[in-house]
């Protein structure tokens, strides 16, 4: 399979307009090789990894983590410089699916509300509001029912009509319209002129991390096994006041600590995350438990591995799993 079509459909499943500000997700190392019959997916490109992937024969590695943040001149020894010299040496992609994944709505960053089966969710941090759009054209003939029905089949249309005077009109998302005017096109044979406008609802919002109601509240031991009991990690660390039962949960996988003022504001009783530092510990006004950065992200790459070889029918995709970079020790 082609290289580049192989990146289209990483971007379709983590869209790079979604990305924080702050992010490098996206390209990290482009590669000599044209085609690829492997992808290897991971947490972090470290070197151990990388070592892994391409003696396994991968031609592309998407992973999570972006191999820098910033440009890094290549002049010292390190993983970064050694990272570089076995991609270049075997031709290889490597892409970053960072937080142009977290971000995603449906996407796998938010698997532990469908664990917990959590309801009326939202976004703990709205990064972008992508309005709808509606374009407007003036097809030479009629537009018959079944091809508007089509055309309203298609992912992000919310509206297909035609007035008395022929004039269609599709209302969509702005990240559809580019395969929906390729399906009009086609369809009707002939090229249009179109009148786009941006509305201002419905629109698509991207954020970080999440928040929703329990379909019962739980007493909190009930609920850390709850959790707990799908996540791969040794232990974790809790801090702020502690709910008699908990009704309202918010998550954000890798670093959430700066979220928490957000999860109370939002009414959540718990917020589970990882790498929260020791004054927002302090100054936490909600229970938060603290499961570590590796554990949320390592299962939501394998479930954005198996949503990859879902795409990619042509091409073998494996998940390689790493190990915490923590551990834990009792006295």
């Amino acid at each position: 399979m082609k290289i580049k079509d192989i990146l289209s459909s990483v971007k379709k499943l983590a869209p790079e307009e979604f990305q924080c500000s702050w992010d490098n997700s996206g390209l990290q190392i482009a590669g000599t090789a044209s085609e690829a019959r492997k992808v290897a997916v991971a947490l972090d490109p470290k070197p151990e990894t990388v070592a892994q992937c391409l003696d396994w024969g991968a031609e592309v590695m998407v992973a999570h983590h972006p191999l820098y943040r910033k440009p890094v001149a290549p002049n010292a020894e390190g993983p970064y410089l050694d990272v570089l010299r076995r991609f270049l040496a075997a031709g290889a992609w490597l892409y970053s699916a960072h937080t142009s994944l977290d971000s995603r709505p449906d996407g796998p960053a938010f698997w532990l509300a469908e664990h917990l089966a959590l309801e009326n969710t939202r976004f703990l941090d709205v990064e972008h509001r992508f309005p709808a759009l509606e374009v407007s054209f003036l097809p030479s003939r009629p537009l018959r029912r079944e091809l508007a029905e089509q055309w309203a089949e298609n992912p992000g249309v919310h509206a297909v009509s035609q007035t008395r005077a022929g004039e269609v009109r599709i209302i969509c998302d702005r990240a559809a319209w580019p395969e929906i005017r390729g399906s009009v096109e086609f369809a009707l044979q002939e090229s249009q002129e179109y009148y786009v406008r941006e509305l201002q609802s419905p629109a698509l919002e991207t954020g970080i991390g999440m928040v929703g109601d329990l379909p019962e509240a739980m007493p909190w031991q009930a609920f850390t096994e709850k959790v707990t009991s799908a996540l791969n990690c040794r232990g974790w660390t809790e801090c702020g006041p502690i709910a008699d039962t908990i009704s309202r949960v918010a998550f954000c996988g890798g670093s959430g600590g700066s979220l928490i003022s957000s999860a109370a504001r939002l009414g959540a009783d718990v917020l589970v995350t990882g790498d929260v530092k020791y004054h927002p510990a302090l100054e936490a006004d909600i229970r938060v438990m603290d499961v570590g950065h590796f554990s949320l992200e390592e299962e939501m790459m394998r479930r954005f591995a198996n949503e990859l070889a879902e795409s990619l029918d042509s091409v073998e995709v494996r998940f390689f799993e790493a190990e915490d970079p923590f551990s834990f020790h009792e006295k």
